[in-house]
């Protein structure tokens, strides 16, 4: 097997307080998955030391002090694929993935805007090329149109950022949902990474 430096990066990031829930079982099979042919750096937000609120003086700068954050800062530059697994809450992901996105994805790391001093700036995507999954659990039943979580992480994260290739699987309706059909949505994890990597 190939060592670890020589294997492109992958970007497991799990977003839930539980720490034996479903969306736990469904990072780690996302890590397993991606084991087998990356590198993969694992963060449980939930469990790591970070604010994710941007403080005031950091907008300005367009640069973060943070040791912590400036560690995931370098994970994002480095990672080709993302995977994030987190529950639906109001629509969106939790708040404290959703200040990782404002913290992390920043000027310099996913996206930049280049241009002469005191003339208008074109916006440069800096991820692109990279591929980005998303696993989210709701208690909803499928909606008829779009799915909230997707146009967000799709259209106003990834697609923003030079990611055309994202793919997000909601697995709706998880509250009423049997043993078996968790454990068959946790074994059906790796064949969807698998597919988005061909």
């Amino acid at each position: 097997m190939p060592n670890n430096d020589t294997l492109p990066r992958a970007l497991v990031v799990l977003c839930h307080p539980n720490r034996t829930g479903f969306n736990q079982a469904v990072a780690e099979a996302a890590r397993q998955a991606l084991a087998a042919t990356h590198a993969v750096d694992f963060l449980d937000l939930y469990r790591e030391d970070f604010d994710p609120v941007i403080p005031a003086a950091e907008l300005p700068r367009k640069f973060s002090f943070d040791t912590t954050t400036q560690r995931y800062n370098d994970l994002v530059k480095n990672a080709s694929v993302y995977v994030f697994a987190h529950p639906d809450w109001w629509g969106g992901p939790p708040a404290l993935l959703k200040g990782f996105v404002d913290r992390v994805f920043r000027p310099g790391v996913a996206y930049e805007f280049e241009g002469y001093e005191f003339l208008s700036k074109k916006k440069s995507a800096l991820l692109k090329g990279k591929k980005a999954l998303v696993f989210t659990t709701t208690d909803y039943p499928a909606p008829e149109g779009d799915d909230p979580s997707a146009v967000i992480w799709k259209k106003n994260v990834f697609d923003y950022c030079g990611i055309h290739d994202a793919r997000v699987h909601t697995f709706y309706d998880t509250f009423n949902s049997s043993f078996e059909a968790r454990h068959a949505w946790i074994e059906n994890v790796g064949e969807k990474i698998a597919a988005a990597l061909r």
